[in-house]
This record gives structure tokens, sequence and C-alpha cells, in this order.
């Protein structure tokens, strides 16, 4: 899966990849017949356990999805706990520069499967904007994350990731990473998808309640 996952994106070919909020298996089976390629495990917002990832990692490469883990923390004890649970790829959040990245590869060098996990670099502060180039260069690295949500606290506007300063700097950051020829993901709506990815995204990211509160809303509607 994770050479998939590598394949795919480096052919330009965009990647979707749902959070299912934890550990919920029935959850993996409906977005396998959606047609999700990549289940985000999501270790850092949400209360998945190293036990939970073994069997999320598990079911989703059952049903054909690779299973990409975001981790809470770079301490490389920790990496390698996920890395040794045979998942396909693994995000590390808050990249600042690209001293980060190197661990993150080094850890992938240790564990015997750096040519074949698909290894992310999240942007999601100020600081990381300001080292954008340095962390884009970062050798090993598949491809940037931009995280929205973070990067509004970051600049100090309270988690409003609507915000259009928010916006702005996502914009310039995507169209900075195209310019440089580099894979990027974000999180995207129906809405939004399409656009972005005509910018250049490669990876597209939902939490699952995202995708569920539209449906919800309109058969409430409906019901009324």
């Amino acid at each position: 899966m994770s050479r998939r996952l590598k394949s795919m994106v480096s052919g330009g070919r965009p990647v979707l990849a749902v959070n299912p909020g934890g550990v919920a298996l029935p959850v993996v089976d409906a977005l396998a017949d959606a047609g999700v390629e990549a289940l985000f495990i999501d270790c850092e917002r949400t209360p998945v356990s190293i036990e939970g990832v073994v069997v999320l990692a598990r079911a989703a490469q059952a049903r054909g999805m690779a299973a990409l883990v975001r981790s809470p923390t770079r301490d490389p004890a920790f990496l390698t706990r996920y890395l040794d649970c045979r998942i396909d790829g693994l995000v590390l959040p808050q990249v600042e520069d690209a001293a980060a990245c190197a661990e993150l590869v080094a850890v992938a060098k240790t564990s015997g499967r750096c040519a074949d996990l698909f290894l992310v670099a999240q942007i999601e502060t100020v600081a990381g904007i300001a080292a954008l180039e340095e962390i884009a260069a970062a050798p090993g690295i598949d491809l940037i994350l931009i995280g929205p949500n973070d990067l509004s606290h970051s600049m100090g506007l309270s988690g409003d990731a609507g915000h259009p300063q928010v916006q702005q700097a996502v914009a310039d950051v995507a169209e900075r990473l195209a310019a440089l020829g580099r894979p990027f993901g974000l999180p995207v709506s129906a809405a939004t998808a399409g656009t972005w990815v005509g910018r250049g995204a490669r990876l597209l990211y939902s939490g699952l309640a995202p995708l569920l509160s539209p449906s919800i809303a309109a058969l409430r509607e409906a019901a009324a």
C-alpha cells in the first residue's frame, strides 16, 4: 500500500484520506466501500492507542486502503512503535525545520522500510511557513501536509481556519510548494476539492464529521 501511495502521488493522482476519529471498524468498511484510498489514523487529536493503530491499520489494509498514521510527537521511540505496526505512512505534525524531517527519515531508515514508507511533514505554524523552502527541500519526505486549524492558532486567530488571513496563508504555501514541484495536501470539502486538485494538491484530507454533517442536515430537512 505504501508503494501505491508513493506511486499515486508522484504520478499526480490525488489520494483521498479520511480520519475516522477513533477506533470504529464498521466505519473502515464503509469508507473502503465509498472508494477512500487512505485511512488517516490520528494519534495526535483522537484517543487512538498503539493497540488501536494495529487494529485500524490491519482493517484498512485488508480492504485495500493505506494506513496513514499521524504521530502526536517526533520522539523516535514513538515513531518506531508506529512503524512496527506495519503502517504504510507516517505524518509528523508541527514541523518547523528540516531537522525534524531528517529525524523522521532516520527513524524510517532504522526500521528498514524507508523505501516503502510514505513520509509526510505537516506545516501548521508561522515558524513552519517561514522555513517552508528548507522543509520542502528535505530529502526523503514524500509530501507536505498543510494544517489550517493549528496555523490559525499560531497566527493568533483562535482556531478560525476560515479566516481570510489563514486562507490566504494556506493559498500562499500551496502556491510556493507547487512552484517548487513538491506534492502537498490539505483539508478539503466537496466544494473545494476540485479547486485544490487544480492547484496541485495530491492528498485530500477530511475528518468523518464534515462528510456526515451535510447528509444528516439534508435528511433532517427532508424529514421536517
